[in-house]
């Protein structure tokens, strides 16, 4: 189930929102963990039991972690539980990946492949396993409290506003929530209005551009040219973002209107100055996430400079494997790690000296030209798209055209993207904060957005959200 469809919009969430708030404030976790397994029975019921089973070994074990006052025993019981979620995420998402691997290597030595064994991915798993851990590892750090309830433990995982791709929410940081939280009108109007701007930004942009973007992408290269390969890089940069933080408002708004505040997920990240300020606005969560959980356990910044170079480089390359089991992934995150090194060797300190606009329009080049490597399947495909990308001489018709429509489309999304870097940005948003009635025009713009995304769902196909698939 979808967030952008009439299914979700007029009868799940409507559903959920009645029977929450007219049960009992002690049931209303209840109340939320109930339709969140209706949700996620929805997608994927064979896995009801593998997420039940999976999430009840962690209770247990993170209990006892709690309970154990030997050092020894409580970090053999943290390896225990995060290997135990390790395993599980390796079996579905990366085992077919590893045999097919292994299948070029006996290719080149004349041997029969292994055959595939076709295992499905259970919806979210990368999410979710995440968060699973967290929760092991803040309670074995003293950061958190084990779960009062399996009810509150399971809510915690599968919560169904950010089930399926986050905002990944450490355990620390929502703890107190579970056992308190507010329920005014005033929220839960907030929540539904940010539902509603998340709503558009996914279904007014992100579905707009998406097929320019699919046919783009699947062109042969003998018929991919300059200006359209332009045109498909940076409608997908566009696409990526509105459709990733558009599903991200629409989380955090859901949260907000049932009492949860999540943290934020994106924070203008086209507006970065370089690699590691867009890690600091782009998927917040994930990056918060690795520096915690993977960063600072490599070592951090404690070691040598050169350690810590490595440490930095080996996140980001383990990054780009949990967004998908396919080597151009990998090679992406290698890309990212690459640039988040060489900020530290010495770009930073360089770009101090460069025009602002000259250091935004840099790292946008960058970000898309690693966005070719995240969307096409393979390496070859990749550097097929880099050629035509930078064929200066080209006789080849316009394969794509760039319609009126895909213009202005384009045009707002850049707009939006970077007109918070003008100078013209703050004193706006400070007469937008002194305005009285500013609560009723947010209001009224999420409701006309929200009228608008009706009327082009009612009008177009059905289209997932584009990390439904890590």
């Amino acid at each position: 189930m979808v967030f952008s469809t009439p299914l979700f919009v007029f009868a799940f969430l409507p559903a959920v929102l009645f029977f929450y708030f007219l049960a009992p404030v002690r049931f209303r976790n209840h109340v939320a963990l109930a339709f969140s397994f209706v949700f996620y029975a929805f997608g994927a019921p064979k896995f009801i039991a593998v997420v039940f089973v999976s999430c009840l070994f962690d209770w247990l074990v993170t209990a006892r972690i709690h309970r154990a006052t030997d050092t020894v025993r409580r970090k053999r019981l943290l390896i225990l539980g995060v290997a135990s979620n390790l395993l599980l995420l390796g079996h579905f998402k990366y085992t077919d990946f590893a045999l097919g691997s292994l299948n070029s290597i006996f290719a080149m030595l004349g041997l029969e492949p292994i055959p595939l064994l076709g295992i499905a991915l259970p919806i979210g798993i990368s999410f979710i396993t995440f968060e699973k851990i967290t929760y092991i590892v803040d309670v074995y750090r003293g950061e958190g409290h084990p779960a009062r309830s399996f009810v509150t433990y399971l809510l915690y995982i599968h919560y169904f506003p950010q089930l399926i791709a986050g905002p990944i929410i450490k355990y620390h940081d929502i703890e107190d929530q579970f056992y308190s939280r507010p329920y005014t009108l005033d929220g839960a109007v907030q929540g539904l209005s940010r539902f509603a701007v998340g709503l558009a930004k996914k279904v007014l942009l992100a579905d707009a551009l998406a097929p320019t973007v699919e046919a783009a992408f699947a062109l042969p290269p003998s018929e991919l040219d300059p200006a359209t390969a332009w045109l498909g890089i940076v409608c997908y940069t566009l696409q990526l973002y509105f459709d990733f933080s558009g599903y991200s408002d629409m989380a955090i708004g859901m949260a907000r209107a049932m009492g949860f505040r999540f943290q934020e997920n994106f924070n203008m990240p086209y507006i970065s100055m370089n690699l590691t300020e867009f890690w600091r606005r782009w998927h917040i969560s994930l990056s918060s996430w690795i520096r915690s959980y993977l960063y600072f356990p490599l070592g951090g910044n404690r070691g040598s400079t050169w350690r810590t170079y490595a440490n930095l480089w080996l996140c980001f390359v383990l990054c780009g494997l949990w967004h998908g089991a396919a080597w151009n992934y990998v090679i992406y995150g290698t890309y990212q790690g690459v640039f988040m090194v060489l900020d530290k060797i010495f770009w930073i300190d360089l770009q101090a000296r460069l025009p602002r606009f000259f250091n935004i329009g840099l790292t946008f080049f960058i970000t898309m030209f690693g966005f070719v490597i995240f969307r096409t399947s393979t390496m070859a495909e990749a550097g097929d798209y880099f050629v035509a990308l930078f064929s200066v001489a080209s006789d080849l018709p316009r394969a794509v055209p760039a319609t009126p429509e895909i213009l202005a489309y384009v045009s707002i999304g850049l707009v939006l993207s970077f007109f918070p870097a003008t100078r013209f940005f703050e004193p706006l948003m400070e007469r937008l904060e002194r305005l009285s009635f500013r609560d009723e025009l947010y209001t009224a713009t999420a409701i006309l957005l929200f009228v608008l995304s009706m009327g082009r769902i009612a009008g177009e196909s059905f289209s997932p959200f584009l990390y439904f698939r890590f």
